[in-house]
C-alpha cells in the first residue's frame, strides 16, 4: 500500500493533468454540478468527514496491529515499541503516518510470487 503523502501526491497530478486536457464544456459541467452540489453541503461535509474518519480508523488499527504482533528485539533500541505506541495513542494522526513511513522502510511487505496464486 503506498503511503498517503504518494496517493495524495498522484491525485493532485491526475487533476492537474485532467484540467489541462479538459475542455470548456467539461470545466462547466464540472461548475454546474458543484453549483447543484452547494445546497447540500453539510451532508456532503457531514459525509465525507465520517468517510474520513472511517478511513483513518481503518489506518490505524492496521498500523497498531502490526506494531503489537512485532517482538521487541526488532527494534534497535530497548523502548522502542513503547515509544511507537505511545506516539500512536497520544499523537494519532501524526504517530500513524510515521510509523507507516517507518513500516514501509524497515518491512517492505513483500510482492506475491508466481507460486502464490492457485493453479488450476
Amino acid at each position: 500500500m503506498a503511503s498517503l503523502s504518494r496517493q495524495i501526491n498522484e491525485w493532485v497530478r491526475w487533476t492537474t493533468g485532467w484540467f489541462r486536457q479538459a475542455e470548456g464544456w467539461q470545466i462547466a459541467l464540472v461548475v454546474i454540478f458543484a453549483i447543484m452540489i452547494l445546497p447540500l453541503m453539510p451532508l456532503v461535509l457531514t459525509l465525507a468527514f465520517l468517510a474520513a474518519f472511517v478511513l483513518f480508523a481503518k489506518a490505524w488499527f492496521k498500523e497498531f496491529t502490526f506494531l503489537m504482533r512485532l517482538r521487541d528485539d526488532a527494534f534497535p533500541g530497548h523502548n522502542d515499541k513503547l515509544i511507537w505506541a505511545i506516539l500512536l495513542i497520544v499523537l494519532a494522526p501524526v504517530g500513524t503516518w510515521l510509523f507507516q513511513n517507518y513500516r514501509e522502510a524497515h518491512w517492505p511487505e513483500a510482492k506475491p510470487g508466481k507460486g502464490d496464486a492457485f493453479d488450476y
